[in-house]
């Protein structure tokens, strides 16, 4: 099981960011839609432990990911997890073996994301129901180095997941505190159009 760091940047402008990556000499892929589904159990015990089970269609390639909290207490800026992560053949099928065996579809939530590899790190351009957001994945130090570099690190950075940020969202914006953040279908059609996705 791989230990993984990351740290979420904010308020950033994914255009200017872009083009700095891409003056950098970083190695970019395009665009991709992403539909995401956490399971838990009824009880959402796997939350409560800290765990997360997540199936992801990334532009047509599915992943079955596994994410917990490392066996040790690590204090950094960062977060830290431990994953195990593996594509799978058929994403449908998976969703109903999961439901099969017990495990309940606890939320979902959709993104754009856009991912480029920079100073031995991945930096992900990702686009939301309720905003954008940088992702900066690689070692303890190394992400700190990549965030200098792209003249992020003077950005407010968060180490709180996706649902966490959509949920404090919801909360500033007097919301119900529905989990779930997807794109409506309008918007959802014309990110596809956009991406060149189907």
């Amino acid at each position: 099981m791989s230990l993984e760091c990351e740290l979420k940047y904010l308020d950033v402008d994914l255009d200017a960011l872009r083009l700095r990556l891409a003056e950098s000499g970083a190695e970019g892929a395009p665009a991709r839609f992403e539909t995401n589904i956490v399971f838990d159990h009824p009880d959402r015990s796997l939350k409560k432990a800290g765990v997360l089970l997540r199936l992801r269609d990334f532009g047509g390639e599915a992943t079955l990911t596994v994410k917990r909290p490392p066996d040790h207490e690590t204090l950094s800026t960062l977060k830290i997890f431990e994953e195990i992560e593996s594509g799978v053949e058929n994403f449908d099928a998976v969703r109903e073996a999961l439901r099969i065996v017990g495990f309940h579809e606890a939320f979902s939530y959709e993104k754009v994301r856009e991912c480029w590899k920079f100073m031995q790190c991945t930096v992900c351009l990702d686009r939301l129901p309720f905003g954008d957001f940088v992702e900066i994945e690689g070692s303890k130090w190394s992400v700190f180095r990549c965030a200098e570099a792209l003249g992020l690190d003077e950005q407010p950075t968060s180490r709180q997941t996706y649902r966490e940020l959509n949920l404090e969202h919801r909360r500033l914006k007097d919301l119900y505190p529905e989990e779930s953040f997807v794109f409506t279908p309008d918007e959802k059609r014309a990110l596809l159009a956009e991406i060149g996705g189907e």
